[in-house]
C-alpha cells in the first residue's frame, strides 16, 4: 500500500501514504467541510484531483472496504494542512448526507493532530494508523 509515484500532481516529487483514518460522520456535506476547515484543513479548490492521487484513495478503500461499507455517492478532494501537507479525502454519502470519510495523509504526523480536532467536532473515529518518521542520530567517537 505504500507506493511511490514520481509524477504525482505533475510536481515531480515522490509521495507515499503515511496515514489512513476512517471516520463515521453523520452530518450534511457542508457541515462536514466546515468541520474539516475548523480542524486546520483547507480544500484546494484550484487543484484537480490527479489520477495518481485517486489511486491512493482507491487502494485505501479497497483495503478497508469492510469498515467503509458501500455508498452510491463518493466525492474526492485534496486538502492541505499547514505548509504543503496534502490530505486526500473521500466522502461516502447518501444524497447530501455524509456517512463516512476516508482520509489519506501523504506526510508523517498530520493525521494525529487532525484526528483529535475532528473527534472534538463530533466525528467518530473508526480506524487510524500513521507511520511516524524515524529520526536516526549517529554518534561518531574517535577512540
Amino acid at each position: 500500500m505504500f507506493l511511490k509515484h514520481s509524477s504525482v500532481c505533475g510536481m515531480g516529487i515522490e509521495m507515499r501514504i503515511y496515514g489512513i483514518a476512517i471516520f463515521e460522520v453523520k452530518k450534511d456535506f457542508d457541515v462536514a467541510i466546515l468541520d474539516l476547515e475548523n480542524a486546520g484543513l483547507h480544500k484546494l479548490e484550484y487543484m484537480e484531483i490527479d489520477p495518481d492521487l485517486v489511486a491512493y484513495l482507491d487502494m485505501a478503500e479497497e483495503e478497508f472496504g469492510d469498515t467503509l461499507g458501500k455508498y452510491r455517492t463518493i466525492k474526492d478532494y485534496v486538502f492541505e494542512y499547514e505548509n504543503e501537507r496534502l490530505v486526500l479525502i473521500r466522502f461516502f454519502m447518501q444524497g447530501k448526507h455524509v456517512n463516512k470519510v476516508l482520509l489519506v495523509s501523504l506526510r508523517a504526523g498530520t493525521l494525529r493532530v487532525v484526528s483529535k480536532r475532528l473527534e472534538n467536532a463530533g466525528w467518530s473515529r473508526l480506524f487510524m494508523f500513521e507511520i511516524k518518521r524515524l529520526i536516526r542520530s549517529v554518534r561518531y567517537t574517535d577512540h
